[in-house]
């Protein structure tokens, strides 16, 4: 059986440790003969929500960028590979607009109640990936819980994540004994769930 799988490298650096780990999830599940599409968030104009509640009516979005053609792949991915870093204790900035812009989707599922998947489709499965900086043993809490909510929200189960602290400087990553075979790993997981 072959899956959608969709990676989203959400830092923007184009060679950070966050993207480090996606491109490798994503070599890992073309590897194993899966579907793969890599998107850097970096490449897609996105403005941020501007809580109009516009899109509470039709769960369409009245800004006009690149969020709709995300969520056209959002709706077919089997399996989502999210790679965020941590600045400042939270999401990047750029991974935090993109859960605001899936208000719509907020309110198709809750407003509307219409399904996001293919009641016959594969359970879809998601995992995400993180660097912090900050060795702080609570770094990756509020990521964790944003994350989580939109996982639910577009009925992606969340997998076991790989969270990697005292990771900060671009290919620091590299140095880390488990990092790369964990994301390997986690990703195989990901794939005969």
């Amino acid at each position: 059986m072959s899956l959608s799988v969709l990676g989203i490298a959400c830092s923007p650096r184009r060679n950070g440790n966050t993207t480090r780990l996606v491109i490798e999830a994503m070599e890992t599940a073309k590897a194993e003969g899966h579907a793969t599409e890599l998107v850097y968030l970096s490449d897609l104009k996105i403005n941020p929500c501007q809580g109009c509640g516009a899109c509470s009516a039709k769960g369409i979005c009245v800004i006009k960028d690149d969020i709709p053609k995300l969520q056209e792949k959002l709706i077919r991915a089997d399996r989502l590979i999210l790679a965020a870093p941590i600045f400042m204790m939270g999401l990047n900035a750029q991974t935090k607009i993109l859960i605001d812009r899936m208000q719509t989707f907020w309110a198709l599922k809750y407003l509307h109640h219409q399904t996001l998947i293919n009641p016959s489709g594969y359970e879809r499965i998601g995992l995400f990936l993180a660097t912090a900086g900050t060795k702080k043993p609570d770094v990756f809490e509020c990521a964790e819980r944003s994350i989580k909510t939109l996982f639910h929200m577009l009925d992606i189960q969340y997998a076991p994540p790989c969270l990697y602290k005292g990771i900060d400087q671009a290919g620091e990553i590299n140095e880390h004994p488990t990092a790369i075979e964990d994301v390997r790993k986690a990703t195989q997981v990901l794939l005969i769930s």
